[in-house]
């Protein structure tokens, strides 16, 4: 596989990796903003910058999986806006990890088939 074909093929894969990623961190966290959420990845080895992360966010509020709001630091500073799993992203999340989990033991049973 070329180069360029392969990086096509992983940026489509990590696409829905993250998606998944985010949803998790915010299940378990139930809320957080983005400058956290990318420290969270990247102590988790998850490279991940600004320019994917918060278009990201973005999309998957716009598809109706994130509710969002506006808080004020209580010590100042500046807004933030924190995310959190919408009932719709909640149902989201468990489809999501069933087909991660169905894939994972699909492609294991290939490799042992082959």
């Amino acid at each position: 596989m070329n180069a360029e074909v392969y990086q096509k093929w992983l940026s489509q894969l990590r696409k829905g990796f993250l998606e998944l990623c985010v949803m998790a961190v915010l299940r378990q966290k139930h809320s957080s903003y983005g400058f956290e959420l990318l420290q969270i990845f990247n102590k988790a080895g998850i490279t991940i910058n600004e320019g994917t992360l918060y278009p990201l966010l973005n999309r998957m509020f716009k598809n109706g999986w994130l509710d969002s709001n506006w808080e004020v630091p209580v010590d100042g500073g500046h807004p933030r806006r924190f995310y959190r799993l919408s009932n719709l992203g909640k149902k989201q999340l468990i489809e999501m990890l069933d087909a991660h989990q169905q894939h994972n033991l699909s492609l294991e049973q290939l490799q042992e088939c082959a």
